[in-house]
């Protein structure tokens, strides 16, 4: 194989793998974005790095409408900023719970159904949990499980 030819296969595999990455990348948006901007990229503020994350037991709170009654079940994980804070919340277990079914039973419940509402759900829920804590520990609060349940007609 001379020179010449070598040089011609290598330059035609070349742009056969870019040809290649190129369509890839088209297919997948999450690759290579569709547009090229010289743009500088917007700062970004920093993220915080994961606390950690603590499962809570099951809550079971009664919840009226004025026409029916309903159980709601929430499975609720808190992410907390020191590990010390973990004991505070198995310590203040049972005050917790009161606290989060008493803010679930003042609920209107068209509010605990309407998915749109779940931020506003967590924020509450992150707010009545740090009541409890003596400098308001928790981050952020995740509902793990959700259940409505109609109980009377």
């Amino acid at each position: 194989m001379s020179l010449r030819v070598g040089i011609a296969v290598f330059l035609i595999t070349a742009s056969i793998l870019i040809m290649v990455g190129y369509l890839g990348g088209i297919s997948y948006s999450d690759l290579m974005p569709r547009t090229f901007s010289i743009k500088d990229a917007p700062v970004e503020p920093q993220q915080k790095s994961a606390g950690l994350v603590i499962n809570l037991p099951p809550i079971i709170a009664p919840v009226d409408d004025g026409q029916r009654f309903y159980y709601v079940q929430a499975n609720l994980a808190v992410e907390i900023d020191r590990p010390a804070t973990s004991t505070v919340i198995r310590d203040r277990h049972d005050t917790i719970d009161r606290y989060i079914m008493e803010m679930l039973h003042n609920y209107p419940i068209q509010d605990l159904r309407t998915p749109g509402r779940s931020v506003t759900l967590r924020d509450d829920l992150k707010q009545t949990v740090n009541k409890v804590l003596p400098k308001g520990h928790v981050r952020n609060v995740y509902i793990t499980s959700w259940l409505i349940t109609p109980i009377g007609y």
